[in-house]
């Protein structure tokens, strides 16, 4: 298929913002094998005409780049009225307490630190958008959390 801008974006689109080239392809390639369409952008100046282009689904976005930091383009993304509704996770390797609660106080819905890992995405993901991402296991099991048959105990 072209790289043609189409009339509707796809469903599955999340736009993936980081400066970390060589963390942008691990994750582009991760989220491609499991269908996602991914649109990987390595400038936060470049991020949000690119994102308001796109319309993705979700945005995935670091905090820590030159120029302008992630609290700032996520502050961008959520004054402007016709991105403000995408849900955006936050994955940095910034783990404090006053950065995750500045995040979700911009609006962030999601906070991962990295190193994370592309099944940890996919299941913030799904949380966010309130949908399943991986299919129901074959034989499921009846355990708990605990992984002991039968339930509590």
């Amino acid at each position: 298929m072209p790289d043609s801008p189409q009339s509707s974006p796809p469903e599955s689109l999340v736009c993936y913002v980081d400066d970390e080239v060589n963390l942008l392809g691990v994750v582009k390639r991760g989220l491609e094998r499991r269908g996602w369409k991914v649109e990987a952008i390595g400038d936060p100046f470049d991020a949000l005409r690119k994102i308001r282009k796109a319309q993705p689904k979700v945005v995935v976005l670091d905090l820590l780049m030159p120029g302008m930091d992630g609290f700032q383009v996520l502050r961008a993304l959520k004054s402007s009225s016709d991105l403000a509704a995408i849900p955006v996770i936050i994955g940095s390797a910034r783990d404090s307490q006053k950065d995750k609660e500045m995040a979700f106080s911009l609006g962030a819905a999601a906070f991962l630190v990295k190193p994370f890992g592309i099944k940890e995405l996919l299941l913030t993901m799904e949380s966010v958008l309130g949908q399943s991402m991986f299919p129901p296991p074959a034989n499921p099991e009846p355990t708990d959390l605990f992984g002991r048959p039968g339930g509590a105990g």
